[in-house]
């Protein structure tokens, strides 16, 4: 038998498969995937000893007697014949969300929309990438009504890559922003990779695009029907009588009015996508409207807590410019008693704009928030107060920080009751430690 056969025949539909074998249960399955640094088929042992039922790993291993082990050249590439073979035996609707920003927002929006009476499944977190795409395509099951997967890319040909691998009906592309510049070099460029999902799309199929100049550039690679999405009235699904506060999103539709729980007008665009999708799929608009209403948002994206009688908005998942600006303006809105507070960590893949971009970042924390003190964490940080201070932020509360370690005791003596406080950064930064460092620090001592 080929590898393919083998897989089939060991696996048999048991699910989930697992790659971290400290992550295992019970009856997982652990797929011993090679990394830079090690090879997973070293922690087979521990993955067993965990409860995996079986695993596919690179090389001979001590198997139990009572689990299974399939030997592949490269559990990689064993890891994408199992995901196209899954794919090809799956007759519903595969839907592939991309863009700059939003992506995963807009992926578990649209999933909102069609479990509430379909069958399916959606990308686990922000498995959007090699490996994460493969991993998520193993949990479709051929009688699911729909799958929605989220598409990421550092470089050229990643998406088309990917796209061909999970052969979407339907693409959705939220914004062109300055994520990821370090890989694609301009705007332009990142329009150009975030377009080769349209290029995939079967003429049959359909293409949901955000209202952005840079993408209608792009549209022409499309011979799917496209479905513009946005505020202007050339939009082929616009909204209306759009509002933001006190943590819901309002506008209309044709009329219906919808109301999502979530801070920021910036969701706009991933709501609108889920509407698109949603109708295409058979739902009307009350009905989508109904269950958007009780959308959960993903952790760490504009979560708003009271912490020492202090509004935090914990926007930690990740970052670019695009991101940082709608973040900015989520704040500026707020209706704070006190002061603005903004918290940054440093953007990651900017290439050679990195530096300028973190002090025009700065010069917004004023101009667009207002901040009254920015903390800056990371190697730009002397960037960003830099720019913070160019626009006027005194020199004393702009306060640049190595690490979120050092950042801690000044936005543990600077926060007082009343204050709002953003906390964002890229995800490597792991700024959401701040946030929870913030329940246990010491209160300001009054003076």
């Amino acid at each position: 038998m080929n590898t393919l056969d083998n897989l089939i025949a060991a696996i048999d539909g048991k699910l989930p498969i697992v790659t971290d074998s400290r992550q295992i249960e019970p009856g997982n399955i652990f797929w011993a995937l090679r990394g830079p640094n090690h090879d997973g088929a070293d922690f087979a042992a521990e993955a067993f000893r965990r409860g995996a039922a079986g695993a596919v790993v690179g090389k001979k291993i001590d198997v139990p007697s009572d689990r299974w082990a399939v030997e592949v050249d490269d559990p990689l590439d064993a890891l994408r014949q199992w995901a196209a073979w899954r794919r090809r035996h799956f007759g519903g609707t595969l839907i592939a969300v991309t863009g700059s920003v939003g992506k995963t927002t807009t992926r578990q929006m649209i999933h909102t929309v069609l479990r509430s009476r379909l069958k399916g499944t959606a990308s686990p977190r922000n498995f959007n990438n090699h490996v994460g795409v493969p991993l998520s395509m193993a949990a479709i099951e051929p009688h699911h009504d729909y799958a929605v997967l989220e598409l990421g890319a550092n470089r050229p040909g990643e998406i088309a890559v990917l796209a061909e691998l999970c052969v979407p009906k339907i693409g959705v592309i939220t914004q062109i922003g300055d994520a990821h510049l370090g890989g694609f070099g301009s705007p332009d460029g990142i329009a150009q990779a975030k377009a080769e999902l349209l290029a995939a799309l079967p003429s049959h199929g359909l293409a949901i695009l955000g209202d952005d100049p840079r993408l209608r550039t792009v549209a022409g690679r499309c011979t799917a029907e496209i479905t513009w999405v946005g505020t202007c009235p050339g939009c082929d699904l616009e909204a209306t009588d759009v509002t933001s506060e006190h943590g819901h999103l309002g506008f209309r539709v044709n009329g219906q009015k919808f109301c999502i729980p979530v801070w920021g007008r910036h969701h706009l665009t991933s709501a609108l996508a889920a509407v698109a999708v949603g109708r295409t799929m058979g739902f009307d608009l009350s009905e989508i409207a109904e269950v958007l209403e009780n959308f959960q948002g993903v952790p760490m994206r504009c979560e708003v807590h009271e912490i020492r009688d202090a509004t935090i908005i914990n926007d930690t998942y990740n970052a670019s410019p695009t991101a940082m600006q709608a973040a900015l303006e989520l704040i500026r809105d707020f209706d704070a008693e006190g002061r603005r507070i903004v918290v940054v960590g440093e953007m990651a893949e900017l290439g050679n704009q990195a530096a300028m971009l973190h002090w025009q970042l700065g010069k917004q924390v004023v101009s667009i928030a207002a901040a009254e003190v920015l903390i800056a964490c990371g190697r730009f940080a002397r960037h960003m107060t830099a720019g913070a201070r160019a626009a006027g932020l005194p020199h004393a509360r702009a306060i640049p920080c190595r690490t979120v370690d050092d950042a801690l005791p000044y936005l543990g003596q600077a926060i007082l009751p009343g204050d709002v406080v953003l906390v964002k950064g890229s995800r490597m930064m792991a700024m959401e430690r701040l946030v929870e460092a913030l329940e246990v620090y010491p209160r300001r001592r009054s003076a």
